[in-house]
């Protein structure tokens, strides 16, 4: 495993493969039953925000915002699981905190 590691061109390419495969990954995350949902991709990039039309109606400003960032939230949380998963997978096992803010 050490061997491997050190392969520089080999990790470079796995870490190359692995950035292509989370550009393309799509993760949903809801808060309110489903009220509100966000998608992002594998680096968290928000793609984008559904509301339901009901929340506009007599739903006061607060919770509205609540829901946004509970559900932005989530998001992070299932984007910073999957890169866990993707990088072990790449490179055979998880790196050191901080390493998905060089990468990314």
């Amino acid at each position: 495993m050490l061997k491997n590691l050190f392969d520089m061109g080999n990790l470079k390419q796995k870490i190359d493969e692995m950035k292509e495969e989370l550009k393309k990954e799509k993760i949903v995350s809801e808060s309110g039953g489903g009220m509100v949902k966000v998608e992002a991709n594998g680096f968290g990039d928000i793609l984008k925000l559904e509301i339901e039309e009901d929340l506009f109606k007599g739903t006061d400003k607060k919770l509205l915002e609540d829901l946004i960032i509970s559900a932005i939230n989530m998001s992070k949380e299932k984007t910073k699981k999957l890169f866990q998963q993707k990088m072990q997978e790449a490179i055979g096992f998880l790196p050191l905190d901080g390493i998905q803010d060089l990468i990314s």
